[in-house]
């Protein structure tokens, strides 16, 4: 359906629309979806803190991580990230618990849901998973990555990490 959207919205923007060349077209007919009810599909906000990739490289303390973005417009060259790796970056390791152990977590949360008056404080859910400290050597070809930086990181195609966790 999108792909669909897509071309259909391309073919109803007239050549003569922007001049006549191809990036003013191009431009143009991406303008008009992006304005449309479908355009709110690709929209993405426009400070962007956290990242997900799939390392692809490792130097030193730099990592190159994959990404995909679900907005066909942005830019290509950013979906490879270069990502520095300080002394301050905290670097986790999340593993999935016990299904058992998960579970009985959840019940004792739901049980707890049920008793807790309006007024107390909100509990917290438990989490899928355990996270353990890790380092840059626990990072390898491949992994899935979160990667979270302390400045706005949409259009930046190197920067420095605050939080890494390996998935």
């Amino acid at each position: 359906v999108g792909a669909g959207a897509l071309f259909l919205y391309f073919k109803q923007a007239p050549a003569s629309i922007g001049g006549g060349t191809y990036q003013e077209g191009f431009d143009t007919a991406r303008a008009r979806v992006l304005e449309s009810p479908m355009g709110m599909i690709f929209k993405t906000p426009d400070d962007i803190r956290t990242l997900s990739g799939a390392v692809t490289a490792i130097s030193g303390n730099k990592i190159t991580i994959h990404t995909t973005s679900t907005n066909p417009f942005e830019d290509p060259l950013l979906d490879d990230r270069i990502v520095t790796v300080t002394a301050d970056t905290k670097i986790s390791k999340l593993s999935s618990k016990d299904p058992k152990v998960y579970q009985a977590e959840m019940d004792a949360f739901m049980k707890n849901m049920q008793s807790a008056k309006p007024a107390s404080r909100p509990l917290v859910t438990p989490a899928p998973f355990t996270s353990a400290s890790a380092t840059v050597a626990d990072i390898t070809v491949g992994v899935a990555l979160d990667v979270t930086a302390t400045e706005n990181i949409k259009s930046m195609k190197n920067f420095s990490a605050s939080e890494v966790q390996i998935k």
